[in-house]
């Protein structure tokens, strides 16, 4: 989406039915312009600019908003950039604030769920002269180490798909990480013992667990990969550690 000046807001959309021929389509929204729209009950398809709709779009100076017109219909919005980041969005909620920079609108229907990307302005940033020194606490990880390798890993299904992505077993991440030389070697027993050192020693996941299930840590890797994508320890740059994905599918 190269072009697009600040405060623009940008929404996409892909319709799947056979029954129409129009196959989706894009709106641009300058300051101050709202998009309403609706699903269309016969095909399912999103149709924008309709009086009586389910949802407004507004684009505001900063964020894009969302409104939520429905009585009972929560929409979830994901952040594309961000793993497992998401918002909800609540009936009858009002002019939302969407925090991210590319995200994709999920709204659920009786035939399927509708998607729209919405893509907004970059976030404003402090100047860096202004900003405040690192935690002296802060998590310190090795992007050297072969346990943030496994930790990538573990949360590459989420930062290139979904974040309802499944994490990876052990066994999947043997053999992802086959293809790099310092795990040629690798097993379950190596892969478990970097598990357990990030678990122990880097991640404060016990802690974590009490916040993200009451407690429970239904598991190790579960736990690793919600933490490191919440709080961007891992990101989609750091994808480039792992072998080629393509290479791995076609062999």
């Amino acid at each position: 989406m190269a072009g697009k000046v600040g405060g623009e807001v940008i929404v996409t959309w892909s319709n799947h039915s056979g029954r129409q021929r129009d196959s989706g389509g894009q709106i641009n929204l300058k300051v101050g312009d709202e998009l309403k729209f609706g699903i269309s009950e016969r095909t399912g398809n999103f149709q924008p600019n309709i009086e009586t709709g389910i949802g407004i779009l507004k684009a505001s100076n900063h964020r894009p908003l969302i409104s939520n017109l429905t009585a009972t219909t929560t929409y979830a919005v994901e952040n594309l950039e961000g793993g497992a980041e998401l918002i909800k969005v609540r009936p009858r909620q009002l002019e939302m604030a969407i925090p991210f920079e590319i995200s994709r609108i999920l709204i659920p229907t009786g035939s399927g769920i509708v998607e729209l990307i919405v893509y907004a302005s970059p976030p404003r940033l402090l100047r860096l002269e202004l900003a405040t020194s690192a935690l002296t606490s802060s998590i310190h990880l090795d992007k050297a180490s072969k346990y943030f390798a496994v930790l990538v890993a573990l949360c590459e299904p989420r930062l290139r798909g979904s974040s309802m992505a499944a994490v990876p077993s052990v066994r999947e991440v043997v053999a992802r990480l086959k293809r790099i030389d310092q795990f040629k070697d690798a097993n379950r027993s190596s892969i478990n013992y970097h598990i357990d050192y990030l678990a122990v020693h880097k991640l404060p996941v016990r802690q974590w667990s009490k916040y993200m299930a009451g407690g429970r840590m239904h598991s190790k890797r579960e736990a690793l990969v919600a933490f490191a994508l919440r709080f961007d320890l891992v990101s989609e740059e750091h994808l480039s550690l792992l072998p080629s994905a393509r290479l791995l599918t076609s062999s």
